[in-house]
This record gives C-alpha cells, sequence and structure tokens, in this order.
C-alpha cells in the first residue's frame, strides 16, 4: 500500500516534469533553442528528477506506477496533434526516428527495482545517460568533424570523446568518494565502464541509449566493483587490444562504425563470460567472412549498420547466458555453431551472387567448408585434443550442412544477394535452429558414447 507521503511526493514529481516540459517549450520559443538542444535540456532535467527517486522512495510501486503515468503522457504527446505540435516539439522536433524517451523512462523503473535501494548502483548509470549522453551529443552536433561512418543518427568521434570523459568522471568520483574502493581501482573501474558504455551509444539505434547504457552501466558496475585490480587491468587490455584489431580491420570488413563499436562490445561480453577460447569463433567469423568468401561489390560499400551484427549473434546469447549460470562445457558446441552457420550463410550468399549458375549442391558444399574453418579451431581451443572435439565437429558438421540448406530453400532472390531486414531475419533464425540440430546431435552422440563404455 501507498502512503499519503507517496502520492504527495508522486504528485510533486509529475507537476515539476510538466513545469520543466512547459518551461522548456516557452524558452524554445522565445529564444528559437535548435530541436537537439531542447531535446538534451529536457533529457538532462528529466535525468536530474529520476536521480531523486532512490531519496524519495522506499518501494518500487510508486515508481512503476509514475512509469505508466508519464509513459501514457508520453504516449499521449505523440499521438495527439494539439500537443505533438505544442510541448511535444521539446523532444519530438528532431529529424530522426526515436523512441529515447519510453528507453529512459524504462530504465528509472528497471534500475530501481534492480538495485535494491543501493544508490550507487542506481545513481551512476543514471547519471552516464543523462549527462554524458546529453551532452555528447551537442558537442558532437556543433563540433563533430570527424563523423562515424554509420547509418542512421549522425555521430562524431568528437562527440564520442566527449561521452567517455563525461562517463569516465561519473563513474570515477562517485566510487571513490562513496564507497571502499581504493584510488587504482576506481582509476580502472571508470576506464573500463567509460569505454564500454561509450561503445553501447555508438551501437545503439531509435534512441535505445536511453535505455541500453544506464542498464549496461549497472551491469558492468556491478560486476567490476567486486573485481581487482589485475582483474580490471587485464578487462581494460583486451577492450583496448579487440578495438585496435577492429579498427585496423575494418577495411576488409563490410560493418560501419556502429556496427563495429557493437562487434567490441560483443567480443568483452564473451571474454568475460567464456574467457579467451569462447572468443576465437566470433573473432574467426569476424576475421574471415568477407576475406575467405568471394568478393562482391557490397566489400567496398561498408556501412552495414548494428542490428546486422545483432542478427548474427542472437542465437549465440541464450548459449552464452546458460553457460555463465551452468558452467557446462558442452554448451560451446551449440555456441560455436552459430557461428559457423553464419559463416557458411554468408560464404553461400556470395557465391551464388558470383556464380548464379552454381547447383545447389555445389553452393551448399562452399558454405559448410567454409563454416567450418570456424568450428575446428574454436572446438580445439575449447576442449584440445579430448573426443569432445571429434563430438563437437560431427555434431555441428550436420547442423551447419542443414542450416545452408534450409537457408538456400527459404532466401529468396539469393543471386541478388539481398541485405534486406528480411534476408538477416531469416539468417538470425537459421542459425538459432542450427544451434538447437547441433546441441541435440551431440546430446546423441554423447548417450552412445556412455551406452557403449557401460557395455
Amino acid at each position: 500500500m501507498m502512503s499519503a507521503r507517496d502520492l504527495a511526493t508522486m504528485v510533486a514529481l509529475l507537476t515539476t516534469a510538466g513545469g520543466l516540459l512547459l518551461g522548456l517549450r516557452f524558452v524554445q520559443q522565445k529564444f528559437r533553442l535548435a530541436p537537439e538542444v531542447a531535446r538534451k535540456l529536457f533529457h538532462i532535467g528529466g535525468g536530474a528528477l529520476g536521480l531523486t527517486l532512490p531519496w524519495l522512495f522506499d518501494d518500487f510501486l510508486p515508481v512503476l506506477i509514475l512509469g505508466f503515468v508519464v509513459g501514457g503522457l508520453f504516449l499521449a504527446i505523440r499521438m495527439l496533434p494539439v500537443l505533438r505540435e505544442g510541448v511535444g516539439q521539446v523532444f519530438l522536433a528532431v529529424q530522426r526516428q526515436s523512441i529515447g524517451e519510453f528507453g529512459f523512462l524504462a530504465s528509472f523503473c528497471l534500475l530501481f527495482w534492480l538495485s535494491h535501494g543501493d544508490k550507487l548502483l542506481y545513481t551512476i548509470p543514471i547519471m552516464m545517460v543523462a549527462l554524458a549522453d546529453a551532452l555528447a551529443a551537442l558537442v558532437g552536433q556543433t563540433y563533430g568533424k570527424f563523423q562515424l561512418r554509420m547509418t542512421g543518427d549522425r555521430k562524431s568521434i568528437e562527440g564520442a570523446i566527449t561521452f567517455f570523459l563525461i562517463a569516465f568522471f561519473c563513474v570515477h568520483i562517485p566510487v571513490l568518494l562513496w564507497g571502499e574502493t581504493g584510488r587504482l581501482e576506481s582509476l580502472l573501474i571508470a576506464l573500463n565502464v567509460g569505454a564500454m558504455v561509450m561503445l553501447a551509444e555508438a551501437a545503439a539505434w531509435w534512441g535505445l541509449d536511453n535505455f541500453i547504457i544506464p542498464i549496461w552501466g549497472y551491469i558492468l558496475l556491478k560486476s567490476l566493483l567486486l573485481a581487482g585490480s589485475v582483474e580490471l587491468v587485464g578487462d581494460f587490455t583486451f577492450l583496448v587490444s579487440l578495438a585496435a584489431f577492429m579498427y585496423y580491420w575494418r577495411s576488409r570488413a563490410t560493418l560501419g562504425d556502429d556496427a563495429l563499436a557493437g562487434a567490441v562490445l560483443w567480443g568483452f561480453v564473451v571474454w568475460s563470460v567464456g574467457g579467451l577460447p569462447w572468443t576465437i569463433a566470433p573473432l574467426l567469423q569476424f576475421a574471415t567472412y568477407a576475406t575467405l568468401t568471394v568478393r562482391t561489390p557490397l566489400d567496398q560499400v561498408r556501412n552495414l549498420p548494428f542490428p546486422v551484427v545483432l542478427a548474427n549473434i542472437a542465437a549465440s546469447i541464450p548459449w552464452l547466458l546458460a553457460f555463465r549460470q551452468t558452467g557446462d562445457i558442452e554448451l560451446f558446441i551449440p555456441f560455436a555453431a552459430c557461428f559457423g552457420a553464419n559463416l557458411a550463410i554468408i560464404a553461400l550468399t556470395r557465391v551464388k551472387f558470383a556464380y548464379p549458375q552454381m547447383s545447389m549442391r555445389n553452393a551448399v558444399a562452399t558454405g559448410v567448408s567454409t563454416g567450418m574453418i570456424i568450428v575446428v579451431p574454436s572446438m580445439l581451443a575449447v576442449y584440445r585434443l579430448h573426443v569432445m572435439t571429434l563430438i563437437g565437429a560431427a555434431a555441428t558438421l550436420v547442423a551447419i550442412s542443414i542450416a545452408a540448406v534450409l537457408f538456400y530453400l527459404i532466401q529468396p532472390r539469393l543471386t541478388e544477394m539481398p541485405i534486406d531486414s528480411g534476408r538477416w531475419l531469416r539468417q538470425a533464425l537459421v542459425t538459432a535452429a542450427c544451434s538447437l540440430i547441433a546441441f541435440s546431435v551431440e546430446l546423441g552422440l554423447l548417450w552412445t558414447l556412455h551406452q557403449n563404455l557401460a557395455r
């Protein structure tokens, strides 16, 4: 049950938020503020209001109700012309598609619930998204000369550097002053978190950075606060090394800078969960998909966006999470099968574009043999010279073969090498099916081996 104090506080917050919106609309009209400036001022003001929640409420229910009420108001502003053309211009006047206000609101509610009253874990992620994201956008728009290579949102290197610097201090100062973390550790934590949320911001689309940055920042902060200086140095060294490799190799890839940032971030996640051996499969796919396959005109484009990376890693995420929970090393086989299937499908698509008359059998064989280039060294890295290496190779060979045939049959206009959203969705679904097949074959082979040994 909510108290009268909670109700009064909720009314006060809603009134203040409404006053902020009306005040910014007045200033926007009076002084002809640029749309991005008005939006980011609302962003900062909303973040400041959100920062007060752990001090004002002890229970999650009032925060959740506030979230639904404000979300309903945002929806009404978008749908009702009188509101959309009035106060809605504070955050809707920018000429790009964005659902950032809903992401920001969702992050308040989820962080309040996740942090369980830990004000440090709540306030740092909110400060990063309220200050670093807003000021980076303003700096990038005003001073950005070196644009990142990406479609959709316009982002710059100057903006990214600004984001990192502000995020660094948003982490370093509270961690150093609030808790019992040492000076060196607080610096290293700030370096790691600042760099990684900067990559998340570069990769995010449609305003989703307002949700991704605080949630990803919370996850990182909660994990890194428990780490020692040696582990923190190792994490940062790997992150910098991976980013340097991606930057060096980007001339051989077809990805935009937002996709490269997302790929680096994913590589770090795999490293932190499975260690270096688990990173070999995704790294090999990135390093070989445009070098060991047939060259195409697409290789000169180099602007595929982050959703393409997401389509390539989506099927592997559940297996990585399952390994994090269980520690079962057998889960690596379906994980590796995802990347083998991705490379097989990419090779298959490219060879059919280059040689439209090639038969299905030869095209599938080309794709499968290319995909297995990822699987074998990955299995050796994890299992070494063990029977599991043979079981993994056999299971993934069967699964990748089925995946290549299935994609060949369901993908229309294969000879035109499509790169539309439908193609990436089909590839993600086929890869997911491939991983399930690999896991099923693996279990069958292990059961057969166990039965034979039991005799």
